[in-house]
């Protein structure tokens, strides 16, 4: 599996346990607050479980201004891949 698939799967699987969200009814262009029902304390915990899964910083204010699940995997995408060539 790829990367993107994997944040993918954890990124759903976090949202389907924390708002019980249908899996059926996310995908990547899924908003996070009207559609899956985040909240602002929801999201950060999705930063620390990814920062633990990941071994990866997660800014809390710029993971807050993200707004889909796509947002999510690609900013995740793009920390773990330039934490990883420093």
């Amino acid at each position: 599996m790829s990367l993107r698939t994997d944040l993918y799967a954890d990124i759903t699987g976090f949202l389907q346990a924390k708002c019980d969200a249908d899996p059926d009814e996310l995908s990547a262009e899924s908003d996070l607050y009207h559609e899956v029902g985040i909240d602002s304390l929801d999201l950060v915990a999705m930063a620390q479980t990814l920062q633990s899964a990941y071994d990866v910083s997660m800014d809390d204010e710029r993971i807050g201004a993200l707004r889909t699940v796509g947002d999510i995997v690609e900013f995740a995408v793009s920390k773990i891949e330039t934490e990883a060539t420093v």
